[in-house]
């Protein structure tokens, strides 16, 4: 299946000069526990087993990146540029998710759908009430990163977040500020869009979602787990392939071989 990239035509990602927090809400629930549960404890013989799934090797769209720029902290920052009307976001939010607990410990998580609005506004397909998760309200506890996810639209369109000027700054080394979801995993690499369908999400709850992940010969696991090992092995080249378990595990050294060269 080829790279689905969202382009953005008439939302674009510049916003105020400084980050503000959230006006208001996004429309998410809580996530339940057993959403959260499956989250955290997709097993490494799952990621294994998949490797890069349905990712295809040729279709991935990365940008190396020279490396955190300066005066932004001692730990790499993973940035993530989120619209929650944008159905491709909210299927990639399952992916965020997922390579964000192999480095640390993720809280906090909400449920949300992205409703109609990229329909009504020219998304085609609309992928209309794509479910996923929101980091509206999330806290991640990691010794390798910080995690800061920008939630640029609610599902309704309304503005709630923007990116500081330095923010700004990381995400234009890879990208023209149009487009979601948009990533700078820790300085290493850059990617925007999604690299499967939302379509392969059609009709599922939040809870049917989660319950496959663990299962690689699931309908969902192929893509949402695969699309998580790339995700890592990019978090890896940040940490300088740490911790080892994870970086070295044979699924992510497979998903490593899409990655482009330095």
């Amino acid at each position: 299946m080829g790279k689905i990239v969202l382009v953005v035509v008439t939302f674009g990602l510049l916003g105020a000069a400084s980050a503000v927090a959230a006006s208001g809400s996004d429309g998410s629930r809580p996530a339940s526990a057993t959403v959260l549960g499956e989250v955290s404890s997709v097993p490494a013989s799952t990621f294994d087993a998949v490797g890069l799934g349905r990712v295809q090797k040729n279709d991935v769209t990365l940008t190396r990146l020279s490396g955190p720029p300066p005066g932004t902290g001692a730990k790499p920052v993973i940035l993530a540029a989120i619209a929650e009307w944008c159905p491709h976001c909210l299927a990639n939010s399952w992916v965020l998710a997922l390579a964000l607990e192999r480095f640390g410990t993720l809280t906090g998580l909400r449920t949300i759908n992205s409703g109609t609005y990229y329909g009504k506004h020219g998304g085609s397909p609309a992928f209309s009430n794509t479910h996923g998760l929101s980091f509206i309200d999330a806290s991640y506890s990691s010794r390798y990163f910080v995690f800061r996810p920008v939630i640029r639209f609610a599902r309704d369109g309304a503005s709630l977040e923007h990116e500081t000027e330095a923010e700004k700054a990381m995400l234009r080394r890879f990208h023209a500020l149009g487009s979601f979801p948009a990533l700078d995993l820790g300085g290493a690499l850059g990617l925007v869009g999604l690299d499967f369908s939302p379509g392969v999400l059609h009709g599922l709850s939040p809870a049917e979602i989660a319950g496959q992940l663990a299962n690689p010969s699931s309908a969902v696991a192929p893509y949402i787990d695969g699309e998580a090992n790339l995700l890592t092995a990019a978090l890896c080249v940040a940490t300088a392939q740490k911790p080892t378990a994870t970086c070295r595990s044979t699924g992510v050294t497979a998903a490593a071989a899409a990655l482009p060269r330095g």
